[in-house]
């Protein structure tokens, strides 16, 4: 996340800025999102639908892959992850990042499983976003752990029923995304408005 040097910012006085007025609504076309939590091991899926500024979970779930060789465990991420895409009909997808630590074999394994899951989805413009980043839009602290985290989707979206950390990290990944709109949206019809 960027870091302003300026503090003009903090100066801002609306009332001084002429006739531009800010919109008083925030108008978002409804949109189902996918949002993938990726594992070498097992992946997190997450679907919520926007209406609005609403958002209501629709399903979650992990495909489970451990055990299995390299290679079948990249064609059944495909195969899961192509599977939710046609039964579920998403509008929009949004994936965590890969995050590199000092394993780097476990972080090239990573990138496999999230390369097995990004090959599904060839007809979307994937937006991704970093684990903190996420965790930052999400529970309002970069920092959090996966109690945090569910314990958020849960208040957050009313999931009832057993929610798996994979799970929970993916309707993050969703609802990061689903933020992330809400805010375009708002800056665009701010600039409509100033335009």
């Amino acid at each position: 996340m960027a870091r302003y040097r300026s503090k003009a910012w903090r100066s801002y006085d609306p009332e001084s800025s002429g006739s531009v007025e800010a919109p008083t609504t925030l108008v978002l076309q409804n949109c189902r999102i996918l949002g993938i939590d990726p594992g070498s091991r097992r992946l997190g899926y997450g679907i919520i639908d926007v209406r609005g500024p609403d958002c209501r979970c629709v399903t979650h779930g992990r495909i489970e892959v451990d055990g299995l060789p390299m290679a079948a465990r990249l064609a059944r991420i495909h195969e899961g992850v192509r599977a939710l895409v046609l039964e579920h009909s998403p509008g929009e997808v949004a994936i965590e990042k890969v995050f590199v630590n000092r394993n780097i074999d476990s972080a090239l394994k990573l990138g496999q499983a999230r390369g097995a899951a990004l090959s599904a989805l060839g007809e979307f413009e994937i937006a991704e976003y970093a684990p903190r980043a996420i965790k930052l839009a999400t529970v309002g602290s970069g920092g959090a752990d996966k109690l945090q985290v569910a314990h958020m989707m849960r208040t957050l979206l009313n999931v009832e029923g057993r929610l798996t950390p994979d799970a929970a990290d993916a309707l993050a990944v969703a609802l990061c995304h689903a933020q992330q709109r809400k805010l375009a949206s708002l800056i665009a019809g701010h600039q409509g408005v100033a335009g």
